[in-house]
């Protein structure tokens, strides 16, 4: 799964294109050229982080996040 584009890691890991937009923060166009490497250096490392550490976690903990950053776009 290492060599997987990170797009397809994303939704591998059932993490969605508006669903990282939204944790990190960021237009979901933007992520949508970030995951596929289209930025000048390619993919930035902090979306790659974000997807590993996604990878890893348990669902309970996903589900927090998700909600997290829910409240953030409803303030």
């Amino acid at each position: 799964m290492d060599n997987e584009p990170w797009q397809k890691r994303a939704k591998l890991a059932g993490l969605s294109q508006k669903t990282l937009a939204r944790l990190l923060g960021v237009a979901e166009n933007t992520m949508s050229q970030q995951l596929r490497g289209k930025w000048q250096s390619g993919t930035p490392r902090y979306v790659m982080f974000a997807i590993l550490a996604w990878e890893r976690l348990p669902q309970p903990a996903k589900e927090e996040l998700i909600h997290w950053a829910e409240e953030r776009d409803d303030a």
